[in-house]
């Protein structure tokens, strides 16, 4: 079967199963779906301030605007039909889903075989957050999933020599959705010069290039909403919230963090068959995909890959500003923030299991796929328990 085909296969799979999982249960967090309705109307902000949407921001008299980046409520409007709900889960779903296919080319660039690739993409898909949150679809996961889908797309493109400036591009669309993704370019630059044979220098700044339409697009947006080119918005959020009591950012809350990745427990519920439950606050990103724990031994080969170490590179950089970041991503399943480096972390896993010396098996481990059944049957079962019986309240 042709790698394109295994990739529209795979795709194809993990949008259907996202779609018929968040089917019939529109969220009520419609940021973007709303925002989609006023950009259709010629309005860059909300007419109304419902008190559940306690994240919009006065801009003016009568608006209120959204504080996130819009593309997500742009990709929103073609399917405005189905009402604002509904058109932006379509889009978490369609997004998160989509994204499994690109990861498989993006896996199969990056040298695995394709076994490997495809039981990385389905990992990908059906044993991480990443299911529950394309599922889900309110504002915060929504923007998860559509930035998930143009981050791989710019794995893709690096893994595959190039452009430069179509990594760029991708990043720059990813980052419309999720800011912090946009620190994985330089590691993106270097893995697109060595594939391409090209300078760093040059590749960078090809990549910058390629990204500086979005950025001049955002400023723009930033103008509109605030009168400044600074993302303002996100500041006022953190105003008076104890949460952000070293300011938005700070190496200060990076302990919350690690324990949020490395320790975070499930709930423990005496007395029903569910004995197991996903914490609101989030859970160990390990203990939601124990597979994950392979990315520590993917990262022995950083010294003699640049592709392995360029991809390592990529994941700290991209988990950078959420590590110090106020909050730990809660309401979530998981730790969600892991989502804005997850094509990498998958890649890391997958050399963990499979590539030894420079040289990958052809199939994965018995261990390895262990890992990935209890990871597929724990984000099947808590997304389900979740979304449709309510197991998280």
């Amino acid at each position: 079967m042709k790698e394109r085909w295994v990739a529209i296969s795979l795709g194809g799979l993990a949008v259907i199963g996202y779609v018929i999982a968040g089917w019939g249960a529109p969220t009520v967090y419609d940021y973007y779906g709303r925002l989609a309705d006023a950009f259709v109307h010629g309005r860059y902000w909300l007419l109304e301030d419902p008190p559940w949407l306690n994240e919009l921001l006065s801009c003016g008299d009568g608006k209120w605007c959204v504080a996130y980046p819009p593309l997500p409520a742009l990709l929103s409007i073609p399917l405005l039909a189905f009402g604002t709900a509904t058109a932006q889960d379509l889009v978490s779903q369609i997004c998160g889903g989509a994204s499994a296919g690109v990861l498989y080319l993006a896996l199969r660039a990056y040298g695995a075989p394709r076994s490997i690739a495809i039981t990385g993409a389905l990992l990908s898909a059906f044993g991480t957050t990443l299911l529950f949150t394309s599922a889900d679809g309110r504002s915060w996961y929504a923007a998860h999933a559509v930035a998930m889908l143009f981050t791989t797309v710019a794995f893709l493109i690096a893994a595959r020599g190039g452009p430069a400036w179509g990594v760029g591009a991708a990043i720059g669309l990813a980052a419309l959705a999720r800011l912090p993704v946009a620190a994985a370019a330089p590691a993106l630059a270097l893995l697109v010069a060595r594939r391409s044979d090209v300078p760093v220098r040059t590749s960078f700044l090809r990549v910058v290039a390629g990204g500086l339409p979005f950025l001049l697009v955002y400023v723009g947006y930033n103008v509109l909403r605030w009168g400044t080119v600074t993302d303002a918005g996100y500041a006022r959020l953190t105003d008076g919230d104890f949460f952000f009591d070293h300011g938005l950012f700070s190496v200060a809350y990076i302990p919350r963090h690690l324990y949020a990745i490395f320790m975070e427990p499930p709930d423990l519920v005496p007395n029903v068959w569910y004995f197991l439950r996903p914490r609101f606050v989030g859970m160990s990103l390990f203990l939601v995909t124990p597979a994950l724990l392979f990315v520590f031994a993917g990262l022995q080969d950083v010294r003699r890959s640049i592709a392995v170490a360029a991809t390592a590179l990529a994941a700290g950089l991209a988990l950078l500003p959420d590590i110090t970041h106020g909050t730990v991503g809660f309401a979530q399943l998981g730790y969600r923030f892991s989502i804005d480096a997850q094509p990498f972390l998958i890649a890391l896993a997958l050399g963990g299991d499979a590539l030894r010396g420079g040289v990958w098996r052809s199939r994965p481990s018995i261990l390895f796929l262990i890992a990935c059944a209890i990871a597929v049957l724990f984000n099947v079962y808590a997304a389900i328990a979740i979304i449709r019986y309510g197991y998280w309240q």
